[in-house]
């Protein structure tokens, strides 16, 4: 049955330290109060708005879905959508109400945090196509995996903060708070390997390297300003790699993080590319748009303009 005027809202209730189900009533009134007709599905465990954003748009006919939660909600409903081949993804549309901690996909299109805002932003409905990238990478299991990153993929230090601020997620504590608490231990105890960094087959990039990100998107890390250079529609891929430094040179980095001027600094190298390719003497994490995934080696494609969202 087609239900394309109507919009599917994937919510996950446990958002924002539970924030999410405490405000999910007042939300849903305001999506109503806006005039926007809507059916709504919650999540009910990691990677279960993948499915929900696939059945809802080939088995349920929905063209138009909200992401209700936050960038582990985005992402998995992005994936959903690119997931699928019954519909070309730039078809669908997708809106985010954010309820999350990090709320680092937003920062690039400056969506309101506000609820009522954030509404009024999807009521309007103007719309941009972005690019994604897909990732190649290896598995919990072993195995060859593939998710799509819509904001930024980390790999070294980057992901290591990440596994650490996850399983603090799982234990029900996060926020910007606990992400810093995090880095301070990793930068303290993480050593750096030998990497490889290719950009659309040529070396760019080889030696003891502490951390990479890789992404369309501009923030992640609740707020850290990883690409500053980002372009969501130019069909290209920022790299920023960060080379092996001691602490104090470390404590420069995390400031620059924060103020745009990162690639003021010695041994943080910029590159833009296609295609993206890491490869590591010793395994080292990777994380995609905040959810703890993998390993390397890591290839990364770009797929331009495949995302059509809803921005302000």
């Amino acid at each position: 049955m087609s239900k394309n005027n109507r919009w599917l809202a994937i919510v996950n209730l446990l958002s924002g330290s539970g924030r999410c189900g405490r405000d999910w009533e007042h939300i849903a009134r305001m999506l109503y109060g806006a005039g926007i007709d809507f059916d709504t599905v919650f999540t009910g465990h990691r990677s279960h708005a993948i499915d929900l954003a696939e059945r809802g748009v080939v088995e349920d006919g929905y063209r138009n879905l909200i992401a209700i939660g936050g960038d582990g909600t985005v992402h998995e409903v992005a994936n959903g959508i690119l997931r699928q081949r019954a519909v070309p993804s730039d078809q669908i549309r997708m809106g985010v109400i954010p309820v999350g901690t990090g709320n680092d996909w937003i920062r690039t299109y400056k969506i309101p945090r506000d609820y009522q805002e954030a509404v009024n932003v999807i009521a309007a409905g103007k719309e941009f196509r972005q690019d994604v990238a897909k990732v190649e990478y290896v598995g919990r299991n072993g195995e060859q995996a593939e998710r799509y990153c819509v904001n930024i993929c980390g790999m070294g230090l980057d992901a290591a903060v990440n596994l650490r601020v996850c399983q603090m997620k799982d234990k029900g504590r996060n926020g910007k708070a606990a992400y810093m608490t995090q880095l301070v231990r990793s930068v303290l105890t993480y050593r750096s390997c030998m990497m490889t960094v290719g950009v659309d087959g040529t070396t760019e990039a080889k030696g003891n390297i502490m951390s990479i990100a890789v992404g369309i998107g501009q923030y992640n890390g609740s707020g850290m300003w990883q690409l500053p250079g980002s372009v969501t529609d130019d069909g290209l891929l920022d790299v920023t790699v960060i080379e092996q430094m001691s602490i104090p040179h470390i404590a420069l980095v995390v400031g620059r993080l924060f103020d745009g001027k990162l690639y003021n600094l010695k041994r943080v190298n910029n590159y833009r590319g296609r295609e993206i390719t890491v490869t590591s003497k010793e395994v080292r994490e990777v994380e995609i748009d905040g959810e703890a995934l993998g390993t390397t080696p890591v290839r990364l494609t770009t797929e331009d303009k495949r995302l059509r969202i809803i921005v302000p």
